[in-house]
């Protein structure tokens, strides 16, 4: 996935709209912007979250061989390297983090834009959620999952939320489902645990599919 590396790059994503004021009246739900360097990006979240903070960083796992061997490992990697979002109720205590003799965390400091701390609502960040969502739906459907005949499914998402059935057929791709009667769906098996409760995924009404 070709990922964006500035500021400047980031600021096209449909939301970011860093030529208004900077600055404006904060709300605590708001998130501020720290920047960290490419390879402390996961590192600082996980830090920052372990120590209580409400942060967040796009993310997702690659699948890459090692070099000179046949294994495949998996990956956590930063979609958006050097990028972190701490809610703005934590503005204080970050830059008190900073003000220490030895800082705790990974080292970063608090994004300023003309000389101010831009604040970004959460219907700013939908833009970057939906590419995380993205990459994890692309991961899943790697994924496959035979779901046992005769096992039961409740559906909790989509257009057939609320339903139960009984899987009749699976391939480790689809699984078909009867919900009663000549009505059965193709559900894509990456969305079916193998409990037979439907995993919370985006996407997954367009993943069922009427036989």
């Amino acid at each position: 996935m070709a990922v964006p590396r500035t500021f400047n790059s980031i600021s096209r994503f449909k939301g970011w709209d860093m030529s208004r004021k900077a600055v404006r009246r904060r709300d605590d739900t708001d998130w501020c912007i720290l920047r960290t360097s490419g390879g402390r990006t996961l590192n600082l979240a996980r830090s920052l979250a372990e120590a209580g903070f409400d942060v967040w960083t796009p993310r997702e796992t690659l699948s890459r061989r090692v070099p000179r061997k046949k294994t495949i490992v998996d990956r956590e990697v930063a979609i958006l390297p050097t990028f972190v979002f701490a809610r703005a109720v934590h503005i204080p205590e970050l830059a008190a983090a900073l003000a220490l003799p030895v800082n705790p965390h990974p080292s970063f400091s608090i994004f300023r834009y003309l000389g101010d701390i831009p604040l970004l609502a959460d219907r700013e960040m939908k833009s970057l959620r939906d590419v995380e969502d993205v990459a994890r739906l692309r991961e899943l459907k790697k994924t496959r999952n035979v779901v046992p005949v005769g096992a039961t499914v409740t559906m909790n998402e989509g257009a057939f939320a609320g339903l139960s059935g009984v899987v009749t057929k699976s391939d480790g791709k689809f699984a078909l489902v009867a919900f009663g009667g000549s009505f059965e769906v193709n559900i894509a098996s990456f969305l079916i645990r193998t409990d037979g409760v439907q995993q919370d995924s985006p996407g997954s009404g367009a993943a069922a599919v009427a036989a």
